[in-house]
């Protein structure tokens, strides 16, 4: 089993789904996946924002961590209890830490 770390830059709306479905293929062969939305992607983590809504149910129920990154949120006012549930926001240090410590392989898109 290896741990991917998928970080998406895209919304939801522009081919943002793409680390969502490699993540449930990955999961569906046991290998530990966390997503990283980052820049637009952070769209996916609106509240009530139905192309974002259903990515994130779906990574849950998949079995998906999804992240998203602090900065690009707030830019993008997707914070508070704008930030649909299942989705943690956490700044770069984080993602650092995935990439250099607690990842085997990094797919960006």
């Amino acid at each position: 089993m290896s741990r991917y770390v998928l970080i998406e830059t895209k919304s939801p709306l522009d081919g943002g789904a793409y680390a969502f479905e490699v993540g449930k293929q990955l999961r569906e062969m046991n290998h530990e996946v966390t997503v990283y939305l980052l820049q637009d992607a952070v769209f996916s983590a609106r509240r009530n924002f139905p192309a974002g809504e259903k990515l994130i149910q779906d990574a849950g129920r998949s079995g998906l961590r999804v992240l998203a990154d602090a900065v690009s949120a707030r830019q993008r006012g997707v914070v508070g209890d704008r930030v649909a549930e299942g989705v943690a926001v956490t700044d770069m240090d984080d993602l650092v830490e995935l990439l250099m410590e607690q990842s085997d392989k990094a797919i960006w898109h």
